[in-house]
C-alpha cells in the first residue's frame, strides 16, 4: 500500500505541471480575449458553476470514500454498486440542470446583466453532462488510490483545453467570438476527459446497481454539495452584486466590467497557486483519513492533520511576501494588466484563509462532518455576501479582497475548532503559529520589494520579479529556519519512516 506522503508526492507533481499550463493558458486567453471578455466568460461561468457543483462535489468525494472503504474489505461487487449509483445520480442531475438553464434563460439575463454572458452558457450546457461522467469515474479512482491516473487525466485535460483553444482562437480578434470559440474548446475538452476516466475504469471495473448503494451515496453527498452549491450560488451572486455596487460607486457599466474579469479572471487564480501543493495533502487525506476512522487509528489520524496544517500553512507563507514584494510586477510580466498585479499585491494576505479552508473543509468530510462543515460555509458566505454590499461603495473592487478574507478566516477557524473537538486530544493552534509567522512576513516582503526595485534599473520586468520574489522566499525559509517555525527536516523524516513501514 502506498504510503500517504507518497501518494502526496504524486499528486503534487502532477497538480504543479497541471497549474502550470493552466496559468499559461490563462495569460494566453486573458490577452485574447481582454478585460472585458474575461468578465463575459466569468458571468457565464459563475452560473454554469452552480450546476456543475451538484454533480462534481459531494458525488465524486462520497464515491471516493465509499470506494476507498469497500476496497479495504475487498468487496469489489458493493463497490461497483456504488460507482454505478453515482454515476446515475450525477446524469440525472445533469438532465436537470441542462432543463433548469433552459428554462431560467430570462432569469440570467436579468442576473448577469449581459445577454452575451447568457449566449455563452448556453453554449457549455453539453459540458454539464460530460463532466458528470468524469466526476463519478475520476472519484472512483481516487478511492482506489489511484492517483496517477486521477493525475495524469488532469494533465491531459488541460493539455488538450490548451492546444483547442489555441488552434480554435489563434486568428480570431472580436472578443465575443473568441470567448463562444473557447466555450465550445471547453465543452470538447470535458468530453475528452469523460472518455479516458471511462477506459480507465472499465479496465478493472464495472457497473451494477443497488438501491440501498444508491441511498447511501445520495445522503453521504448532499451536505457536502451544500457547501459546493453555496459557494457557486455566491459566485452568481457577486456577479450581481459587485458591478451594480461599482457603479453605484461611480464607475461605468463597461469599467464594471472589465473590473470584475480583472480581479476575478486574473488576480484571484493566482491566490489559488499554493492548492497545486496543499490541493495534493487534501487529496490523498479524504480517503486515507476515512480508512483510518474506521480502524479507531487516532494517533495517525492526529499525526497526519497536524503535519498538513503545519505545511499549509508553511507553504501560504512562502507565497504571501512572495505576492507583496513583486505582485504588481507579476501582473505586468503574465497579463499586461497593471491592475491586476496592484490587486495581487493587496490580496497576498488571503492565501493563508484560502489554503486553511479548503484543507479544514476536506478533513472535516474525511471526518464525516460534512453537516458540521456545510454550517460553518453558509455562516462565511453570509458574511462575505454583507461585507461586498457594505464596502464595495467605499472601497470599490477592493472590497472583494476585504471580503474574501473576512469570510475564508472565519469558515477556517470554524471548520479548525470543530476538528479539535472530533480528533481526541488534537491541539493545532492554528492562531499561535499564524501570528508567529506574521512577524517575519513583512521584514521579507520589504526586502524583496527593495531588491526588485534595483533590478528593475538593470533587468526587464520578468528577471527583476524573479530576483525578488527569490530573495523573499530565500528570507522567509532562513527566519523559519531561525526562529524554528518549520522544520523541513522533520517531514522528510516521517517520509523516510512510512517508506521503511512500507518496506
Amino acid at each position: 500500500m502506498k504510503s500517504i506522503f507518497k501518494a502526496v508526492a504524486i499528486v503534487t507533481i502532477f497538480s504543479v505541471i497541471t497549474r502550470a499550463l493552466g496559468f499559461v493558458f490563462r495569460i494566453f486567453i486573458s490577452r485574447k480575449l481582454g478585460a472585458e471578455g474575461m468578465g463575459l466568460m466569468q458571468m457565464a461561468s459563475s452560473v454554469l458553476g452552480i450546476f456543475m457543483t451538484l454533480i462534481s462535489s459531494g458525488i465524486p468525494l462520497t464515491t471516493a470514500k465509499m470506494v476507498s472503504i469497500y476496497e479495504t474489505k475487498n468487496e469489489l461487487k458493493r463497490r461497483n454498486q456504488v460507482v454505478t449509483s453515482a454515476l446515475i445520480l450525477a446524469l440525472a442531475v445533469a438532465v436537470l440542470s441542462s432543463l433548469l438553464i433552459f428554462a431560467l434563460k430570462s432569469v440570467w439575463g436579468i442576473i448577469l446583466t449581459d445577454n452575451r454572458a447568457v449566449e455563452l452558457l448556453i453554449i457549455l450546457i453539453p459540458s454539464i453532462f460530460f463532466s458528470a461522467i468524469y466526476a463519478v469515474f475520476r472519484g472512483a479512482l481516487w478511492g482506489q488510490n489511484d492517483y496517477f491516473n486521477c493525475g495524469l487525466t488532469e494533465l491531459i485535460e488541460q493539455i488538450i483545453r490548451f492546444a483547442l483553444t489555441f488552434i480554435m482562437l489563434y486568428n480570431i480578434s472580436d472578443i465575443f467570438v473568441a470567448a463562444k470559440y473557447d466555450a465550445w474548446a471547453f465543452n470538447i475538452t470535458c468530453l475528452c476527459s469523460a472518455l479516458i476516466t471511462i477506459f480507465i475504469y472499465f479496465k478493472r471495473g464495472k457497473l451494477c446497481f443497488k438501491k440501498g448503494e444508491f441511498v447511501r451515496v445520495f445522503k453521504s453527498s448532499a451536505p457536502i454539495t451544500g457547501i459546493r452549491l453555496a459557494n457557486s450560488l455566491v459566485q452568481p451572486l457577486t456577479t450581481l452584486i459587485i458591478p451594480t455596487m461599482l457603479i453605484v460607486a461611480g464607475y461605468t457599466k463597461s469599467e464594471a466590467v472589465a473590473s470584475f474579469g480583472v480581479i476575478m479572471g486574473m488576480t484571484f487564480p493566482m491566490l489559488f497557486v499554493p492548492m497545486s501543493l496543499v490541493g495534493s495533502i487534501s487529496m490523498v487525506l479524504i480517503p486515507s483519513i476515512s480508512s483510518m476512522m474506521a480502524k479507531n487509528e487516532f494517533d495517525t489520524i492526529r499525526e497526519n492533520i497536524k503535519k498538513a496544517v503545519e505545511v499549509s500553512v508553511f507553504v501560504s507563507m512562502l507565497f504571501i511576501p512572495f505576492y507583496l514584494s513583486v505582485g504588481d510586477l507579476i501582473g505586468l510580466v503574465l497579463y499586461k494588466n497593471a491592475l491586476s498585479g496592484v490587486l495581487l499585491q493587496l490580496a497576498a494576505v488571503c492565501v493563508l484563509p484560502i489554503t486553511l479552508c479548503n484543507l479544514s473543509g476536506s478533513i472535516l468530510n474525511a471526518l464525516n462532518l460534512e453537516i458540521k462543515s456545510f454550517v460553518n460555509y453558509i455562516i462565511g458566505s453570509a458574511v462575505l455576501l454583507v461585507s461586498l454590499v457594505v464596502f464595495t461603495p467605499l472601497v470599490g473592487i477592493n472590497s472583494i479582497i476585504i471580503s474574501f478574507f473576512i469570510s475564508m478566516s472565519l469558515i477556517s477557524l470554524l471548520n479548525v475548532r470543530k476538528i479539535e473537538k472530533a480528533v481526541p486530544e488534537l491541539k493545532i493552534n492554528l492562531i499561535s503559529k499564524t501570528f508567529k509567522y506574521s512577524l517575519i512576513v513583512t521584514p521579507c516582503a520589504l526586502l524583496g520589494h527593495f531588491v526588485a526595485l534595483l533590478m528593475l534599473h538593470a533587468f526587464t520586468n520578468f528577471f527583476a520579479g524573479l530576483i525578488g520574489g527569490g530573495i523573499s522566499i530565500i528570507s522567509t525559509i532562513i527566519l523559519c529556519k531561525v526562529f524554528n517555525l518549520f522544520e523541513i527536516s522533520d517531514l522528510l523524516k516521517i517520509i523516510r519512516r512510512k517508506k521503511k513501514k512500507q518496506s
